[in-house]
């Protein structure tokens, strides 16, 4: 039974794993109140490491390491949420938000390297793809808030910043970094210094940047998979095996052909 469970957690962790970033990402504007937004997700971060590292068993080193940065975003979320100096209240929320920063690229990376090495594209492996992707927004998002805490005016906003609920901006900030990533650039939130405008352009860039390698990725590890195995999956195309059984004939010996 218990293999039972490992083996189907292993065949669709990364499945999982889209539908619960989803469900974070359609929770979030409806949680009032920004600790239990910000608790939420590193909630979701620690998942997401633990499906991470189940799917990179090479990971000695990192194991360490990541689990040491994500107590370090759980650090600067703690001194966010209770604060006892006001003076201090940018610096912590600057904590809060980049200490998830390496974090999330971190996590990013492991996807995308348990997808370039495994031997054969699966349901997994595209979604393992998905939830690297949404990573990123994320991982932006977080950069885009920072700014946004020293310098409210950097976006253009329906509402101004200021007067922004807490949870409702990280949810703006994410909806406009994955339709940036995306490239598909709506127009309601605008980028409106300097440095947010070359921050979202970089995003762009990495967006499609990303998509070309996906998209090249999948198609050498389909190239690459052994002819054996796609002939196994169309039952009307004969093996090579059979091929050369038939080529040398039932009576012969393999060593006679």
């Amino acid at each position: 039974m218990s293999r039972g469970i490992e083996r189907a957690f292993a065949e669709w962790r990364f499945l999982s794993l889209t539908l619960l970033i989803c469900a974070y990402l359609l929770a979030a504007p409806v949680i009032v109140g920004k600790w239990q937004v910000q608790m939420l997700l590193e909630v979701l971060l620690l998942v997401t490491v633990l499906v991470t590292v189940s799917a990179n068993p090479g990971w000695y080193r990192l194991r360490r390491a990541l689990v040491v940065l994500w107590l370090m975003s759980v650090a600067g979320t703690l001194l966010s949420v209770f604060s006892v100096r006001p003076d201090l209240r940018q610096w912590y929320r600057t904590v809060e938000l980049l200490t998830s920063v390496p974090v999330l690229a971190v996590l990013a990376a492991g996807m995308l390297a348990f997808v370039r090495h495994g031997r054969r594209l699966t349901i997994d492996s595209i979604f393992a793809t998905v939830a690297a992707y949404l990573l990123l927004a994320l991982l932006f998002a977080q950069i885009y808030l920072c700014l946004i805490t020293w310098e409210p005016n950097s976006f253009t906003l329906p509402v101004d910043a200021v007067d922004r609920p807490a949870h409702l901006l990280q949810s703006d900030m994410t909806y406009f970094s994955l339709v940036t990533l995306a490239t598909v650039g709506f127009g309601d939130i605008l980028p409106a210094t300097h440095t947010a405008r070359m921050l979202a352009m970089f995003q762009a860039v990495t967006g499609q940047f990303y998509v070309a390698v996906v998209v090249a990725l999948f198609v050498g590890m389909y190239s690459s998979q052994p002819r054996e195995r796609r002939q196994d999956d169309d039952p009307g195309k004969p093996s090579a095996a059979s091929g050369r059984v038939a080529a040398c004939g039932e009576n012969q010996e393999p060593g006679e052909c």
